[in-house]
């Protein structure tokens, strides 16, 4: 695969990197500012450093491109997309139920492949929880909490769409579990520059999500509980641990212990494979990436299904509206 990689900074570099070790060729990075196009471009053999998509896009013939900017993510995918390149966009991919549309339209016209980066469903715990889901019985309560420091020193408005941009991955983690949320009413509790609570029902699941920009320390997890056990996801490191529910008095005393000795050694055992597998940050991107280079080529379906990235689009609108 030959990939361009659009936007420099951290999580370009990131997508470049990991691409590079799947086996692509990484054949162009763009950046608005040239001398961080040029300085990713130079970790790459016969990478050529662009400052526009649309220069890029004449001068070099690539198979996939990342956009992994902070901005404008809709517009460059749009463009890679009617260029009839496979795009994997950073979320998020796009900001209102017409625009995720537009894009998908854009894809099937001309038979190309669009999948945004919501990668946490990839991520080793996350998988290890989807195959071990029956050991928590019937779930009655899913519930992510996010807290960051992802708007240090910035305004009030950008702060807010920090966190409303965080709502991409939740929803996936909860499609992923519960099945399509089309129609799940969205009850927004806080919204403001510093934090950001929702709630839902599906069917008889209780769905929430808490994130905020001042709690500490920072985390960032997913927690669903079942009738039997109930299941502790770290989606910073990408692990998972189970906890039982004993209802006898010893069991009681010594469940904060066994849950303590079990996260430890899971926490001890996902750093090691995460080391052997050569992801030392964001896990599960390796993974997702790996899954749409496949899906390019034409070895399966897209890892990310259309409806998660309408589904996405359409709470991001309802919270952008207020």
């Amino acid at each position: 695969m030959r990939v361009a990689i659009v936007g420099a900074g951290m999580m370009g570099a990131w997508h470049a990197r990991y691409a590079g070790a799947l086996g692509a060729q990484i054949a162009a990075v763009v950046d608005a500012r040239r001398e961080r196009a040029d300085a990713l471009a130079g970790r790459f053999v016969s990478a050529r450093a662009f400052e526009s998509l649309a220069a890029c896009l004449d001068a070099v013939a690539t198979d996939v491109v990342h956009v992994c900017t902070e901005r404008d993510q809709a517009a460059l995918a749009e463009e890679a997309l009617g260029a009839g390149r496979h795009v994997l966009v950073e979320k998020p991919a796009a900001r209102s139920e017409a625009g995720a549309r537009r894009l998908l339209s854009a894809a099937e016209q001309r038979g190309v492949r669009l999948c945004p980066v919501h990668q946490f469903v990839f991520q080793r715990g996350f998988q290890r929880l989807a195959r071990q889901r029956e050991r928590l019985g019937t779930v009655v309560a899913v519930s992510g909490s996010v807290f960051t420091g992802g708007g240090d020193g910035l305004p009030a408005a950008e702060r807010r769409g920090v966190l409303i941009g965080m709502t991409p991955h939740f929803v996936s983690l909860f499609r992923a579990l519960l099945g399509p949320l089309e129609g799940v009413e969205w009850r927004t509790l806080v919204l403001s520059s510093d934090e950001l609570e929702l709630h839902a029902r599906r069917g008889e699941v209780s769905v929430s999500l808490v994130a905020s920009l001042r709690g500490r320390p920072r985390r960032n997890e997913l927690r669903v509980v079942g009738t039997r056990a109930s299941a502790h996801v770290d989606l910073y490191h990408g692990f998972a641990a189970f906890q039982t529910g004993g209802a006898g008095r010893v069991a009681k005393a010594l469940a904060p212990f066994r849950h303590a000795g079990m996260v430890a050694a899971t926490a001890t055992a996902n750093l090691a494979g995460r080391a052997w597998g050569g992801e030392p940050a964001f896990p599960g991107l390796r993974a997702l990436i790996a899954a749409f280079h496949r899906c390019a080529r034409g070895e399966g379906e897209p890892p990310i299904a259309a409806g998660e990235l309408v589904e996405s689009a359409a709470l991001i609108e309802r919270l952008e509206r207020g």
